[in-house]
């Protein structure tokens, strides 16, 4: 398009110039040697310009074939640049539908030629890693960090993501420890090296990290919470296996005041305790932490929890009536302890109060046992019977819910309702 207008150009100056020297009178006489040529102005000048665009032609036909070399190269490294930007797109593509084989030969024989070879490698790299093969995933992560040593960063915690992936606990561990240093709060390394320590049970490395990913936000506040408890669950788990007495107990003071308070913790410690044979220590605990906080969970637990003393649980019990006269659970513990301490009567207005306010397996079953203890097995029958229609109750309304959410994921996926949300 430039070559046409510059010839155009010529020609419009060209034929302005013949018009100006039209009328104009004059020659040019050019002599050399016996040669001699005259001619008009104006044919001169026009002859030296049609020259003078042949010469530039002759020039750049010349300049032309003296670089076609170089531009035929040119030409082909466009050629596979295009190339290999079509095959990027076609193996993220294969990729996406889990096409792994097909995915890793667009990606990895078109990486060379492209404009950003970093992307292809690691596509290719993800398409080995669930094609199981460890070295082949790692040969391109390896290629990706000499093509682009820049994204070492990326690269490498990249392939810890894969080696936790393959179960690589250890390789994994070893890779994030060494990005750590490089960048402390990085959310995504912090999220990977939890879910490594977890799955190696490095639960005291767990519990110092959570404090850095609950800054960095590398998780959910529910989630990173419930981290936390499983973390703490399994120290004491190691505390109560211990062949040390004191080690249970050693764990729990190492928990801070407000992690003793987690009703979670206490319910599972006291329950450990109760298993070492410690209930004493596990009912004073649950008496204090449910005067300072209500749970239902550690009022069911009270009342499984046996002690020399059952007459201390029921007037402690007894006192918390006078707040929660309503609470089904608190009517089952209280007639569990009666039924412990033999005091028939008391033990079945309870348990039938409990049920009245909230039917549950564990006041049925109880009851049935309180009949079986007085000599009436048909009353005992009945209870399980109930009981038992209960839980049938349960599980075909749990089966109902299952068959609904189908239904429900297509509404979903209504692109009318897509649009509301």
């Amino acid at each position: 398009m430039r070559r046409i207008l510059i010839l155009t150009l010529l020609l419009v100056a060209a034929s302005i110039v013949a018009l100006q020297l039209k009328d104009q009178s004059g020659y040019i006489l050019l002599q050399l040697r016996e040669w001699s040529v005259e001619t008009t102005l104006s044919f001169a000048v026009i002859a030296t310009i049609v020259a003078f665009s042949i010469l530039l032609f002759v020039i750049r036909l010349v300049m032309r074939f003296i670089h076609a070399p170089r531009d035929l190269r040119i030409w082909r490294e466009r050629q596979r640049t295009r190339r290999a930007r079509k095959q990027l797109t076609r193996g993220l593509i294969a990729l996406a539908e889990s096409d792994w084989k097909r995915a890793e030969k667009l990606l990895g024989r078109s990486a060379a030629d492209s404009e950003n070879p970093l992307m292809h490698y690691l596509g290719a790299a993800n398409a080995a890693q669930h094609q199981l093969s460890d070295e082949r995933r790692d040969h391109y992560l390896g290629l990706a960090h000499k093509e682009t040593p820049k994204a070492d960063f990326v690269i490498r915690l990249t392939q810890a993501e894969q080696q936790l992936g393959h179960k690589q606990y250890d390789d994994a561990l070893n890779t994030l420890t060494q990005l750590k240093k490089q960048k402390p709060n990085h959310p995504k390394l912090l999220r990977l090296l939890a879910q490594t320590l977890t799955a190696q049970q490095q639960w005291e490395q767990l519990l110092k990290l959570i404090p850095h990913l609950r800054k960095q936000k590398s998780l959910g506040r529910d989630e990173l919470s419930q981290l936390e408890r499983h973390g703490q669950i399994q120290l004491l788990n190691i505390g109560a296996e211990s062949e040390d007495e004191g080690a249970l107990t050693a764990q729990w003071k190492n928990f801070s005041r407000s992690h003793r308070r987690d009703h979670r913790l206490v319910y599972h410690y006291a329950t450990l305790l109760n298993s070492q044979g410690n209930s004493t220590i596990g009912e004073e605990l649950l008496r204090k932490e449910i005067q300072h906080q209500w749970s239902d969970e550690l009022v069911t637990l009270y009342g499984i929890i046996a002690i020399d003393k059952t007459e201390l649980q029921i007037h402690a019990t007894e006192k918390w009536l006078k707040h929660h006269a309503e609470s089904a659970v608190l009517h089952l513990t209280l007639g569990r302890l009666y039924v412990r301490k033999e005091i028939w009567g008391q033990a079945q207005q309870h348990l039938e109060k409990s049920i009245e306010i909230a039917p549950s397996s564990e006041a049925y079953r109880e009851m049935a046992l309180l009949k079986r203890l007085g000599g009436d097995p048909a009353a005992a029958l009945e209870y399980y019977d109930r009981e038992a229609a209960l839980l049938r109750d349960r599980n075909h309304g749990a089966s109902s819910m299952t068959l609904q959410q189908p239904q429900m994921s297509q509404n979903r996926d209504d692109p009318q309702l897509a649009q509301l949300h």
